[in-house]
């Protein structure tokens, strides 16, 4: 092989490398919107709320939860896109469908309620949540069941309780994920304590 071939060839081999590290919106080593303690190290204006789009995964089984949250979304004045599992034959399988479809939609958070991630499909599961990280999509686990092992594939665990002083309207805890701003990795939501993020 020539000298000239063999440094085309790594070049090549080096381009490539460089654009899949690249590819991926995620960041290294955390969860996509798991800032918690510090601030992001790029500055950035946040995104303008209503352009948020929430992605909704319903539990699995009946739940007042779903409906609750979807209110308060309503009463803050940002889209939410809703996919019940219920009725589903595999209402595992069908969230996470749900979650693919989310990512195709392009939503700028997904919520997914009372989710067992780490169930007997916990490796279907991961690479779900693996895509959406990949496109740069913050996941949040609401009342998990069971959150994933990996602290990679999600930005925080949010457990609603409306009575709870220290409860924070669920819309701004997504609102302040979505934009990247410090948080922590557990945090009690309100559905009732709402208001309208896009008020100036």
């Amino acid at each position: 092989m020539s000298v000239r071939l063999f440094r085309h060839t790594i070049a090549v081999l080096l381009c490539a490398i460089v654009c899949l590290t690249l590819s991926s919106c995620a960041p290294a080593g955390r969860a996509v919107g798991d800032t918690q303690d510090s601030e992001p190290e790029v500055a950035h204006i946040g995104k303008i709320k209503m352009d948020m789009l929430i992605g909704l995964i319903g539990s699995t089984q009946s739940s007042d939860i779903d409906t609750l949250a979807l209110s308060a979304f309503d009463t803050a004045k940002v889209n939410a896109v809703y996919s019940s599992t219920v009725n589903a034959s595999d209402p595992d399988e069908a969230a996470r469908q749900a979650v693919n479809d989310m990512i195709d939609r392009r939503a700028t958070i997904i919520v997914l309620n009372e989710a067992d991630v780490n169930g007997k499909a916990a490796t279907a599961w991961n690479q779900v949540l693996l895509r959406a990280r990949d496109a740069g999509i913050p996941v949040t686990m609401l009342n998990p069941i069971s959150a994933p092992d990996d602290d990679t594939l999600f930005a925080a665990s949010l457990t609603t309780n409306d009575r709870a002083t220290d409860a924070q309207p669920i819309a701004r805890v997504l609102a302040n994920i979505m934009d990247d701003k410090p948080h922590g990795r557990e945090i009690t939501v309100s559905t009732v304590a709402a208001e309208d993020l896009n008020r100036p």
